[in-house]
C-alpha cells in the first residue's frame, strides 16, 4: 500500500515493525495500531516486489466467499470505504452449477480503492509508513535488546521490539529457516483493454469466477513436484475501467522464487486455456501481468511466532485466499503480538 505523503520519521525503536505493505501487512498494521501499539509498516522490495512486479494484492480478483464478508463490513463501518461491495457472479469452468446460467452471491474488494484508502487510514492511526527495502534482520544481541532491520544500501537501521514478516514471497529471504510448507508461485492475469465495439462478453459483462479454483490442488502438490507445473483458472472481473481475465499459476520444485517465467509463453498458455470458456479472450487486446505469490502447501497460512526463532519474530504469510482469510486472522495475531509486547522489555509507550 502506498500513501501519498509517507511518514518516514519513525522513532526508534518502535514497538512493532511489520515488513510487507500488501494486504496482509496493511490490515495487520491496522489491527495493531487499534490496540495502541506503535507500528512501523515497512513497504519495499523486501515484500517480494519490484517496480515491474507490484504486490500480489494489486492484481488479485479480490473475491470473497459469500459468508466471509462480515469482517470487511465491520472494517468499513469503522474506517470508511475500503472498496468492499456485495456482488453477484456467474460461476465458470469445471463444476459450474447449471452451466453458470444463474448468478450467485459473493462480495468483492476493489483493490485499487483499497490501495488508495488504507494508507490514509493507517496514517490517521499514527502508523509510520516507511518505503525502504529491508536487506537483513539481526536478532536481539542480548536480554532486553530489540531486533534490528538493516535497510538495503546502508543507512540507519530500524529497531523494533517485535517484527512481523508479512512480505509474502520475500519472507524467506529475510528468514531462511521458515517452515518448508511456505512456498512461492508465479501468478499471471490478462489486463484487458476496452475496444470501440465493446467488451468480449457484451457492453457490461457479468463478473465471472471459477466454480472451483484448480490452483489450490496445484499448491497442495508443490512438495512432490520434480518439474514446474502450471494451471489456469478462468475468470473475468472489473478492474477500474478495465477488466482482469483468467489466472495462470506456475509452481516450481523447491523453495526458491527464481526468475520470472517467460511472459510470452505464460500469456499464450493462459489465452489458450481461456478460449473454451470465453472464446473472444483468445485474441482480445490486453497486457499480461505476473507477480510472485506466497502460499502454504497444506492450505494453512503461517500465522504466529516463527518456529525456532528468537522471541519477537512473527509470520503472517502464505494465504491462498487472502481477501477472505486475512481480515479474520489479523485481529487474532495482533492480540498475540500485543500480549508479547506487553511482556517484553520495551519501555512503556
Amino acid at each position: 500500500m502506498r500513501a501519498a505523503h509517507p511518514n518516514d520519521g519513525c522513532n526508534d525503536p518502535v514497538e512493532v515493525a511489520v515488513i510487507g505493505g500488501g494486504l496482509a501487512g496493511g490490515l495487520l498494521a491496522l489491527e495493531l495500531a487499534q490496540l495502541g501499539l506503535g507500528v512501523a509498516l515497512i513497504d519495499g522490495a523486501s515484500s517480494g516486489t519490484t517496480p515491474s512486479h507490484p504486490c500480489a494484492s494489486h492484481w488479485s480478483y479480490g473475491a470473497i466467499a459469500p459468508l466471509a464478508g462480515g469482517r470487511w463490513a465491520q472494517l468499513q463501518r469503522r474506517h470508511g470505504d475500503l472498496g468492499w461491495r456485495r456482488r453477484c457472479f456467474r460461476p465458470i469452468g469445471p463444476g459450474a452449477p447449471l452451466a453458470g446460467r444463474f448468478p450467485l452471491p459473493c462480495s468483492r474488494v476493489d483493490g485499487g480503492l483499497l490501495q488508495h484508502r488504507l494508507p490514509q487510514v493507517l496514517e490517521r492511526l499514527g502508523v509510520c509508513q516507511r518505503f525502504v527495502r529491508v536487506a537483513r534482520l539481526q536478532p536481539p544481541v542480548g536480554a532486553g535488546a530489540p531486533w534490528r532491520l538493516q535497510p538495503s544500501g546502508g543507512g540507519e537501521a530500524l529497531e523494533a521490539w517485535q517484527v512481523v514478516l508479512a512480505a509474502g514471497p520475500g519472507c524467506r529471504a529475510l528468514w531462511p529457516e521458515l517452515p518448508e510448507r511456505l512456498r512461492v508461485s508465479w501468478a499471471g492475469v490478462l489486463l484487458l483493454q476496452p475496444q470501440g465495439d465493446g467488451w468480449p462478453c457484451g457492453a457490461a459483462p457479468a463478473m465471472r469466477l471459477p466454480a472451483r479454483f484448480s490452483r489450490l490442488a496445484l499448491e497442495a502438490r508443490a512438495p512432490e513436484l520434480r518439474q514446474e507445473a502450471w494451471q489456469v483458472d478462468p475468470g473475468l472481473i472489473p478492474w477500474g475501467d478495465r477488466w482482469l481475465a483468467g489466472q495462470i499459476s506456475l509452481v516450481r520444485p523447491g523453495l526458491e522464487l527464481g526468475d520470472p517465467p517467460d511472459p510470452a509463453l505464460q500469456e499464450r498458455r493462459l489465452r489458450e486455456a481461456l478460449a473454451p470458456w470465453l472464446p473472444p479472450l483468445a485474441h482480445w487486446p490486453g497486457t499480461f501481468q505476473q507477480v510472485p505469490v506466497s502460499f502454504c502447501s497444506d492450505g494453512q497460512p503461517l500465522v504466529g511466532p516463527v518456529p525456532g526463532a528468537p522471541p519477537g519474530l512473527w509470520a503472517f504469510a502464505g494465504f491462498s485466499a487472502a481477501f477472505t482469510a486475512v481480515p479474520g486472522a489479523a485481529p487474532a495475531l495482533a492480540c498475540a503480538v500485543h500480549a508479547a509486547a506487553s511482556l517484553s522489555s520495551a519501555p512503556p509507550g
